[in-house]
């Protein structure tokens, strides 16, 4: 006679398991994602370059094609040299996306600029401490590819 094999019985996950676990990684990455993005913007300021207001209150920053750009470049850091013990802000109108940060003790616009920002952005500081002060600051946005191109075509348009 031959022998009946137990049925072998199949555990399975239950909707409920399944759910708490999924709410459980939800959560974890609700927490993490914040954590992250700091850490990645915090990486690409290490990466940006620090560029300083010229005595005439100028600013060079030049930005590469979208096609050639990576994430990491064409950030910029400009230095701002505030007096002792104020708050810094910009007044309206600024470009988007620039932001004042802090690093190292030391006062910077950030800011990536994109192809639509080609141009001149000025840029007015506002210092409120004892008394309230002003820098305007003239930021250029070039490309220097285009400059070229434009510089070649007007060489030609002359002869």
């Amino acid at each position: 006679m031959m022998k009946r094999d137990k049925k072998v019985e199949r555990k399975s996950f239950t909707l409920l398991e399944l759910l708490i676990v999924m709410s459980i990684i939800v959560l974890l990455m609700s927490i993490l994602l914040p954590c992250l993005m700091r850490a990645k913007e915090s990486a690409y300021e290490l990466f940006a370059m620090q560029v300083e207001v010229n005595e005439e209150g100028k600013v060079l920053l030049e930005i590469q094609k979208p096609s050639n750009r990576k994430s990491y470049e064409d950030n910029y850091m400009i230095e701002i040299h505030p007096p002792s013990k104020c708050h810094i802000s910009l007044k309206k109108p600024y470009p988007s996306r620039m932001k004042l940060i802090k690093r190292d003790g030391q006062e910077y616009i950030k800011w990536r600029p994109k192809w639509e920002d080609i141009g001149v952005h000025r840029i007015t500081v506002v210092f409120e401490g004892e008394k309230i002060s002003e820098q305007e600051i003239a930021v250029y946005v070039f490309n220097k590819e285009l400059l070229d191109a434009e510089k070649d075509k007007s060489d030609a348009d002359e002869h």
